[in-house]
Order: C-alpha cells, then sequence, then structure tokens
C-alpha cells in the first residue's frame, strides 16, 4: 500500500483558476468560487469513471481508486465551504452583487456619457469635469465595486493587503465589510423578500456605522490603523479540505498510513498545514499522533465555526463596533483558539467519538466565549426559513426549474439552505465527514446516509475529461431541467464577468469564455455572450468607446 502523488496532490492555488486554464492537465483537481467549477485532471476522471459515483465502501475500492476519490471528496468541500457556509455563501454572492447593485447607474451611465469603457478608465480622464448627477453615478459604481472586492480579498488572503490598504478607494476594513454584507443582503432581499419579513434590514445599519466613522472608532473610519489576521478563508478552507482527506485516507487505509506518509507524499506543505500549524501554536499542543486524534476533530471543528459567521446573517446585526471580528474568518479562527487556551484547555481532548453531542457541547462553548450564535442556530433559523419564507423556492430547488430572474441567486441560495437544512439535522457529517465518510464506525451515521449526504450536496458543476463543463446529475431531476438551469447559470455567470470587465478593466471587452465549453467557436459563445449583455443593459457591448 503507496501513495501515489498524481493521484492526490492538487495545485496550491486550488480554488482560484488560474486565467485562461481550459482543462485541468497540470494539476490533480481544483474548485472555482467564480466560476462554480470542480475540476480533476484527467487521470483522476479514469480512475473514478470505473466505479460507481459517490462514497463507497473500502471492499469496493481498490486503493488507487480510493486515493483518486480522496481528491474529488477533498474538491468537494471546496464546494461546500463556498455554497454551504455563511461566509462562503457571501464570496459566492459577491460577484452577482458587483454587478446588480450597480444595475441602475449603469443603465444610467449609458445615457449620460454613452456606452465607454472602462469606467475607471473614463473617471480617470475626466475626473472633475463631470456633471454632479454623472460624476455622482460614477463614483457610486466604483465605490461599490471596490468596497465589495475589497473585503473579498481582506477576508481571503490578508497577506495581501498592503496594494488594498493604499487604493484610493478604500475608506477601512469596517466600511468595506459593512458594504459586502448590506449588498448581499440587497441582493437576497430584492430576489426573495422585498419587504424584508424574515432577512436582516441592513438599512438599519447605515446609522450606526455612520455614528461609528464619527466617533473614529477603530477599523471603521479613513485611516485608521489596521489590524488584520496572519491567515485568511484561503488557509482555512485548504486546511479544512486537506485534513478532512487526511482523515479519510487514514481510514480507509485501515489507519495504516502514517503522518510521515502523508508527508512523503506532499499532502502536509505550507497552505494545507498552516492553519493547522497556528491552531498548534497558540494551544501549545504537540502534533497529533494521528488523523483520528482528538485534537484534529477539534481544529476542524474551529474550522467550521470560523467559515460560519452569524451576525448579520441569518442573524441580525446588534453590537456595531466588532463586526469585523465577528464575521472574518481569520480573525474568528484566531479568537476561538485563544479561548480554548485560556477557558479551556481540556477541550483539547473533547472530541472522541466525532458526534452530534460532540459537535453541540464544545460548539456552544466556543461560541458563547467570543459571543456570538452557533453555527447550528443559525442552521435551525435557516431550515425554518426553506420550509416557510423560501417553500416556493425549494420547490424550484426540487424540480431544478428556477424563475429567470436573478437566476443564479435563486441557485446558489436554495442550494445553501439545503445545505443547512441536512447539516441541522447531521452536523457532524458536514464538521468531519472524512472519518463518517468511510463506513469504519459502526455507531452514528451510517455509509449509506454518507452516501445519500454526499450525493445530495456534490457540486453541480464539473469537469469532464475532455475539459468541457458539464451539470452534475441527480436521479430525481429532469435532465433537460438541469441542462436549461446550467446554460442559464452560465449566461449569467459570463454577464457578471462582462459587467466587471466594463467597470474596471481597460480595452476591448475579452471574450475568454473557452474554459466553458469546446463544442462551439469562439464566434458562438461571443454571439450568446453579447446578446445576453444587450438583454441586460439594452446595448451591445461591440459598440462601446474604448477610453
Amino acid at each position: 500500500m503507496f501513495l501515489d502523488k498524481k493521484l492526490l496532490i492538487e495545485k496550491e492555488e486550488g480554488w482560484i483558476l488560474p486565467a485562461g486554464l481550459h482543462s485541468c492537465w497540470n494539476v490533480r483537481g481544483l474548485y472555482s468560487p467564480t466560476q462554480f467549477v470542480l475540476r480533476l485532471r484527467p487521470d483522476i476522471h479514469l480512475e473514478l469513471q470505473s466505479i460507481e459515483p459517490g462514497i463507497r465502501s473500502n471492499s469496493e475500492l481498490s486503493f488507487q481508486q480510493i486515493q483518486a476519490f480522496s481528491t474529488y471528496f477533498h474538491e468537494t468541500i471546496h464546494w461546500w465551504q463556498h455554497v454551504g457556509s455563511t461566509l462562503g455563501l457571501m464570496l459566492s454572492l459577491i460577484y452577482p452583487a458587483q454587478a446588480h447593485i450597480n444595475n441602475r447607474d449603469l443603465k444610467h451611465l449609458i445615457q449620460d456619457i454613452g456606452p465607454v469603457k472602462s469606467i475607471l478608465k473614463y473617471d480617470a480622464v475626466h475626473k472633475g469635469s463631470l456633471k454632479n448627477e454623472t460624476g455622482s453615478r460614477i463614483n457610486r459604481v466604483l465605490n461599490n465595486w471596490h468596497d465589495i472586492e475589497f473585503f473579498m480579498r481582506l477576508a481571503i488572503d490578508p497577506k495581501k493587503a498592503s496594494h488594498i490598504i493604499n487604493s484610493p478607494y478604500f475608506e477601512s476594513v469596517g466600511h468595506s465589510y459593512n458594504m459586502a454584507w448590506g449588498s448581499v443582503l440587497w441582493l437576497l432581499s430584492s430576489t426573495f423578500d422585498s419587504n424584508l419579513v424574515f432577512l436582516p434590514d441592513a438599512r438599519k445599519w447605515e446609522r450606526e456605522f455612520e455614528q461609528l466613522n464619527k466617533n473614529k472608532v477603530f477599523g471603521y473610519y479613513h485611516g485608521s490603523d489596521i489590524r488584520l489576521s496572519p491567515i485568511g478563508a484561503r488557509e482555512i478552507f485548504e486546511g479544512q479540505a486537506r485534513f478532512s482527506q487526511l482523515q479519510y485516507l487514514y481510514l480507509s487505509s485501515g489507519r495504516k498510513m502514517s503522518w510521515d506518509d502523508f508527508e512523503h507524499a506532499g499532502m502536509l506543505s505550507q497552505l494545507y498545514r498552516e492553519a493547522f500549524d497556528i491552531f498548534l501554536k497558540i494551544l501549545d499542543t504537540p502534533w497529533p499522533g494521528t488523523p483520528e486524534d482528538s485534537v484534529v476533530g477539534l481544529f476542524l471543528l474551529v474550522c467550521d465555526l470560523a467559515i460560519n459567521p452569524t451576525d448579520g446573517f441569518p442573524f441580525d446585526l446588534y453590537h456595531f463596533p466588532s463586526f469585523v471580528f465577528s464575521v472574518d474568518p481569520g480573525i474568528r479562527f484566531l479568537m476561538l483558539c485563544e479561548s480554548i487556551k485560556k477557558k479551556s484547555p481540556n477541550l483539547v481532548n473533547s472530541i472522541h467519538g466525532y458526534t452530534k453531542e460532540e459537535y453541540l457541547e464544545v460548539s456552544e462553548i466556543l461560541c458563547g466565549y467570543i459571543s456570538c450564535k452557533t453555527p447550528y442556530s443559525a442552521s435551525e433559523k435557516l431550515s425554518d426559513w426553506a420550509s416557510t419564507n423560501c417553500k416556493e423556492l425549494m420547490e424550484e430547488d426540487n424540480s431544478f426549474e428556477f424563475g429567470s430572474e436573478n437566476l443564479p441567486v435563486r441557485l446558489l441560495f436554495a442550494r445553501f439552505l439545503r445545505f443547512q437544512q441536512d447539516k441541522f439535522t447531521t452536523p457532524e457529517f458536514f464538521c468531519w465527514p472524512g472519518i463518517w465518510s468511510v463506513g469504519e464506525r459502526k455507531a452514528g451515521i451510517s455509509l449509506e446516509n454518507a452516501r445519500e449526504l454526499f450525493e445530495e450536496h456534490k457540486a453541480l458543476f464539473c469537469d469532464g475529461i475532455d475539459g468541457d463543463i458539464y451539470p452534475s446529475t441527480f436521479p430525481d431531476k429532469d435532465e433537460q431541467s438541469v441542462q436549461n438551469t446550467f446554460n442559464s447559470f452560465y449566461f449569467w455567470n459570463m454577464t457578471y464577468d462582462m459587467t466587471r470587465q466594463w467597470i474596471i478593466q481597460e480595452g476591448h471587452f475579452e471574450y475568454n469564455f473557452s474554459w466553458l465549453t469546446s463544442k462551439y467557436s469562439n464566434s458562438e459563445v461571443t454571439t450568446w455572450v453579447r446578446n445576453q449583455f444587450r438583454d441586460v443593459y439594452g446595448v451591445d457591448p461591440s459598440t462601446f468607446q474604448i477610453v
């Protein structure tokens, strides 16, 4: 029994798709959070094609197949992080939010100044000479876009914050986080809750944040000192996915694999262990004996809590000065680790059975320490939304026939709510999937139940062995409905990309959508994209004047 690097290690930028990548030839697997695609290398596809899809018992698989599946498993966890966690939902809806929140002003600008690109360059050239209302619209568009973008980049990778902080569009960390949360809530409310019956009303937050700015509260005014975490969502996401994968491999090997085996296979490079190393350092705890050790279980629980903030969504926001600390994943991660060290060091040995009871007990303690509601209480609230306020949306999800208005938002939010419903029932599976996806434990979640959960929440869009993207199939959903939804989703997604280009990218529009399909010529895809853009904005992108 040996580990094969070719089947296990994905590119270290795994969940950020390199520009222009069409097929996954040089990496093992990756998940793209802006294109919503799970990709695998062709040899991984070939291994997986030889088995029935989904979680299987060890007796049904060769160790080569187990390793190939573990890479797919790892990338599926990235899909869960982006579509199943509260932070992930925010990150996934940033892309459409940047387009939707600026839609009205963009249409007015076409009337004011004509179709010109880019708005960023136009503003630089005409600064100070624009009419008041036109200048205000351009200012809103550029500030909205940058504020939301800054949140995403600070939350994901705060180590690269210097170029953000030095940007003329940067106001403060608190302002960026407030604008991002408010924009996503506006997007959700305009799609599902126009009267704000159940979603938090971010409009009520404005006065509080303005007061923080006026009083020069740390982090909420221009020129404030900046305090950022040494890690962000990137390290937490990768640590959570990797150590879950290691637990799966360890148990699948009959507990024969050692840390040295994983190290020699290249599975413990810096990106994948950085969050875990910080966790151990703060807790002053030695490296665990095995991947099944309680300290690994606690680490994965801390990751789950870090990426599932509850203040501002789904619960309302009440303590505004601590908002950034409440929702930033890296800061939450550090606060949770510090709380364990100072208040409950015995929790290092609290995860033995990897049970729902352990998940609930420990998460309640830790969330109490950092004064926030638990992800489990959020799952309960979100499950209630699914069965009441969003009942119609969940019926769309059942049939996979979504309303055309804001279709990507409808699809992603429906999948998020479905995930939360199952997480409310079985939080232990989604916190420790590597433990429960082997069928090794006699008590708890059965292998059949794990298989059903994994199949229900698999990535919606995956590449094939040819590098093209295809919708996943589901036994209870009509294939044509799934295909129609897939087509509409990506028409919208390409329009979001074109909108981003219009606002901030200099030069002519680029129609680089070969990553989506090779079945159609570039001219055909370009025509579709232009038509979709014209339907949304009333003007063909080929008519734009380039500044």
